[in-house]
């Protein structure tokens, strides 16, 4: 039987494992347990679509808001779209669903490659682990990545909080240039506490609009490119660390799993994944990279935030949100 080993425990590399493991020797290396910074929204179909249990779930949303030179917009999502999650919760989920399968969960971290297998350090001893293939999950500063001198996924600071004194019911998203910069700030609603941030260097200015004293933390999220490298031989890059992150709306825990799960059936029935994956998601990245490249031009980007009040165009919207009609 074939080894696979999988670099990296999040959504991205939980799901290859998850549907690898029963064809194949799966050996999965989670660094350690951590609550990745995240907003926790996700298309609440996924949940369905790839039998994952709901009990992660914190929220189930049918609008948002946006927010535009001081005018809030509803945007109806149309029937319980959008669920918010707890990213330690979920991701220990999808684990323990890669287990059910009999992946093996082994903690540790990727330091390199030495002939030809790959340095797992393990309570600080570099173990030699072989393998047939090597799925790099490792997210957009992979290790993978550099250990092959591959250029870098491009990628963008962002900064988040979670804070007690701004509570929401529902998503909002900032669009004015000082507070979301090119892209948009957020807040998203969480159990007890509302997680917010922004893309970019404006964060500041978000917490002053809001009326809020908190320190930030930063991490970098994927800027999607169409070159970026997802294969090298036997190697192949999945969610984040291939970039899987969908343009303007910064959305990658959909696009990680769903990503996966072609690179699993891809390897499973000897498909070229590149290939499969454009087939699926070419059109719609291209599509919102044309719209994000769009929003940073002044004129064009007010034009397309003032039309949102329109319903014909809110529901032309959230069907590019949902992928309908892109297929």
């Amino acid at each position: 039987m074939k080894k696979i080993l999988i670099i990296g425990g999040g959504p991205a590399g939980a799901t290859a494992a998850r549907f690898l493991a029963k064809d194949f020797d799966v050996t999965l290396i989670q660094d350690r347990i951590w609550d990745k910074p995240c907003g926790g929204g996700i298309k609440s179909k996924i949940f369905h679509q790839f039998d994952i249990p709901t009990d992660t779930i914190k929220h189930i949303l049918k609008s948002v808001i946006i927010e535009y030179k001081n005018k809030k917009t509803k945007i109806d999502l149309k029937d319980k779209n959008l669920a918010i999650v707890l990213r330690s919760e979920f991701d220990k989920t999808l684990r323990n669903l890669a287990e059910d399968n009999e992946a093996k969960l082994i903690y540790g971290k990727f330091k390199g490659f030495k002939d030809k297998k790959a340095v797992i350090n393990i309570n600080n001893e570099k173990i030699l682990f072989d393998y047939d293939i090597l799925i790099a999950a490792d997210g957009v500063n992979s290790t993978v990545r550099k250990s092959l001198n591959l250029a870098p996924v491009p990628k963008i600071i962002t900064h988040y909080a979670r804070v007690e004194n701004y509570p929401v019911k529902t998503c909002e998203f900032f669009f004015d240039k000082k507070l979301g910069g090119d892209y948009y700030a957020w807040a998203f609603p969480h159990k007890n506490k509302t997680h917010i941030g922004s893309v970019g260097n404006t964060f500041k200015n978000l917490c002053e609009y809001l009326n809020i004293d908190v320190k930030p933390k930063g991490y970098f999220i994927p800027t999607w490119e169409e070159n970026i490298t997802i294969q090298k031989d036997n190697i192949y890059f999945v969610g984040d660390a291939a970039g899987q992150v969908m343009p303007l709306s910064f959305e990658g825990l959909y696009y990680a799993i769903h990503s996966a799960k072609i690179l699993a059936n891809a390897i499973k029935n000897n498909l070229d994944y590149k290939g499969e994956w454009d087939k699926r998601f070419l059109k719609e990245f291209k599509l919102m990279k044309k719209l994000e490249n769009t929003m940073k031009k002044p004129f064009l980007r007010d034009l397309m935030i003032r039309v949102q009040s329109i319903k014909k165009i809110q529901n032309i919207s959230v069907n590019m949100w949902l992928g309908k009609g892109l297929k």
